[in-house]
Parts: C-alpha cells; structure tokens; sequence
C-alpha cells in the first residue's frame, strides 16, 4: 500500500511540475485564470489517496502496513520536495490518516503523537492536523 502511494505522490508531483512548465506567460497574473491550479490532477490525487486507503482498510488491515502508511501520509509534504502547487496538496493528504489511527498500537500513537504535536507548531495546525494529533492521543 505505500509504496502505490509513493507512486500516486511522485507522478502528482511530476504532473504539477509538467503544468508549471507548460504554463503561459502572464498566466495567473492580474486575475488571469491559471490552469496549473486548477487543473483536475488536484483533485484526482487526492482521492486517489482516499481510495487507497479506504481499499486497505476494507480488506484485512495490519498494524505494521497501517504504521507505515500513517508515517508516509504525515511526512510526505517534508519527504517531496516539490513546488507549491503541490505542497499544498501533501498537507491535505493527511486527512486519510484519521481511518488508520485505529489501527496503530498504543506504543506507535504515543510515539507519533510526540513526534506530531512537535513537528506542527500549535499556532500553526490546520484542522486537519489538530484532529490527527486528538486521535493519536486517544
């Protein structure tokens, strides 16, 4: 399962930097539309993502494969670099580690949730982050 995730996260990146690449002169400049940024390859990786997840959890879910892809789904936005066209969209992903949680030991929420609540500083949480780091201290 990460590894197909890895996979969905390198082709969303190179994607994002085909549409850079392609981009027209001016584009997005004084209320031009951009279509890098709206491109549907946004959307299409994120529920890819959602997909993959929710396919792992309905077949028989392991804590070890859960761990690993919790960790990617945490830190892919650190791991890749890649330009802000698509870091954004490596910070939303974490929203489908939340149907993981569940399946972590208590040793690994405890773990990732020190590791969690430091590496987002508090101010700076989205939504997303501050339910991640409730349902890791549970």
């Amino acid at each position: 399962m990460v590894d197909h995730l890895k996979k969905l996260t390198e082709d969303y990146i190179d994607k994002t930097n085909d549409l850079l690449a392609s981009r027209k002169l001016g584009e997005g400049f004084f209320g031009m539309p951009d279509s890098a940024k709206s491109h549907p390859c946004h959307t299409e990786y994120f529920n890819a993502v959602e997909n993959t997840v929710k396919e792992y959890i309905a077949g028989e879910p392991d804590a070890e494969t859960a761990e690993a892809a919790v960790r990617f789904l945490l830190t892919a936005s650190d791991e890749y670099p890649c330009s802000n066209l698509a870091s954004w969209m490596l910070v939303a992903i974490q929203n489908h580690a939340l149907p993981l949680i569940p399946y972590l030991s208590k040793d690994v929420k405890a773990e990732l949730y020190t590791w969690f609540s430091k590496h987002v500083p508090r101010l700076q949480r989205l939504p997303v982050q501050r339910e991640i780091i409730k349902a890791l201290k549970s």
